[in-house]
């Protein structure tokens, strides 16, 4: 019985040693430097903290070794951390070094590998202005350059930091584990998914809401929500412009009218005056011919002056209708009578001189004797009788 209790107890102690010895391997295998591990803050200074990994003694995090924006002071005994282990000082005192920021950099590392090997989009937040570009914190540090921020060019880069962007690695340096990124891309691949959405969609004739993005001499392109579109000047507004600043602004929101769509060269034609009521509705009413209206004057030529009505409406003063050696000048308004006005053509006819009749036009010297003549009043026969007596004959 005695023999039996020996055999027992060796047998436990076997079992307790074997425990212990795969204990022990264990622990040693999480001692290799480039292992991340989890451990839990026993101790900390004011620049250090002091984490049990589970091995046979604990590591020490330096304040250079956490993230940029955590301190030491944000610990506390207890806190868990995911660390990377280093440095082994084998040869001295056995301290194991570790780091919370290398370990955030590796596992972010490999978050960006496989961002990129799935084409998909990452989020980090812009930290520091450098020549060229931004940097962004991933958990580890990446690079922007200025051209990959947005769409358009970014006037002034300071007031991207702080700000959250939307990413796709564009190159990647596996040697010393530099990343490449842009939100351009990601801005472009859903501007051209919302474009592809949006071509289905446009017709002729339909009414759409878009933002005024840039004005050329000629006309103002509108984003209709992933395509641009143009409002040449002559559809701007219904009266005549020179510019058309002098219609709309950068970043106006209008609604305009889809006048033509070509889905091939992806080109959309825009009127921002057809989506407005028709001044010529208003003609019948307010321009009958034989009234007398003022008009100003926006187009001269040595046949014909070009007046505006009223706004969007024009009339034609021909030749023959005004004064050719001192016609109005530009801008200045004048009184026209409406002779014609054909709503099909939408063309007015209109005359100055029978608006301003001059009295004395068209009079000439044998034309004024009679006038003076009949001024005067005629006198009686009689009295010229008595005024030149015939003489009496002897």
């Amino acid at each position: 019985m005695a023999e039996s209790e020996v055999l027992d107890a060796n047998q436990s102690l076997g079992e307790e040693f074997a425990l212990e010895q795969q204990l022990y391997e264990e622990s040693l295998k999480t001692l290799d430097e480039g292992q991340i591990l989890t451990g839990v803050v026993v101790a900390k200074s004011h620049d250090e903290l002091l984490v049990d990994i589970g091995g046979k003694s604990e590591g020490v995090v330096t304040g250079r070794e956490l993230s940029p924006g955590l301190n030491v002071a944000d610990f506390k005994v207890g806190d868990t951390l995911e660390v990377l282990v280093y440095r082994l000082d084998s040869e001295g005192d056995g301290t194991m070094y570790l780091s919370e920021k290398r370990a955030r950099a590796l596992k972010t590392w490999e978050k960006v590998l496989e961002a990129h090997e799935q084409n998909e989009a990452i989020t980090a937040t812009v930290t520091q202005v450098v020549k060229g570009g931004v940097l962004v914190d991933l958990g580890m540090r990446g690079f922007v350059p200025a051209s990959q921020i947005r769409r358009h060019p970014v006037g002034n880069l300071e007031e991207m930091v702080g700000r959250t962007l939307r990413l796709k690695v564009i190159d990647l340096d596996h040697k010393r584990r530099r990343v490449v990124l842009s939100q351009r891309v990601v801005l472009e691949e859903e501007l051209n998914q919302k474009k592809q959405e949006l071509m289905s969609t446009l017709e002729a004739g339909q009414i759409r809401e878009g933002t005024v993005v840039r004005l050329a001499d000629f006309g103002a392109f509108v984003d209709l929500g992933g395509i641009d579109g143009l409002i040449h000047n002559s559809e701007l507004s219904w009266s005549r412009i020179k510019h058309p600043s002098e219609v709309v602004q950068i970043a106006d929101k209008v609604q305009v009218e889809i006048m033509k769509f070509d889905p091939e060269t992806k080109k959309v034609s825009l009127s921002l005056k057809h989506a407005l009521e028709d001044p010529w509705k208003q003609v019948p009413e307010a321009l009958p011919e034989g009234a007398i209206v003022p008009a100003q004057l926006i187009k001269s030529t040595q046949n014909y002056l070009l007046v505006e009505l009223m706004p969007g409406v024009t009339g034609m003063v021909p030749k023959s209708e005004f004064n050719t050696a001192h016609p109005p000048a530009q801008g200045e308004t004048v009184n026209v009578k409406i002779l014609n006005v054909v709503p099909a053509s939408r063309r007015i006819t209109t005359s100055i001189k029978q608006a301003n009749p001059d009295p004395a036009a068209g009079a000439g010297p044998s034309d004024e004797a009679p006038a003076a003549a009949s001024s005067e009043t005629p006198e009686p026969a009689s009295a010229q009788r008595l005024e030149s007596p015939e003489p009496l004959a002897e």
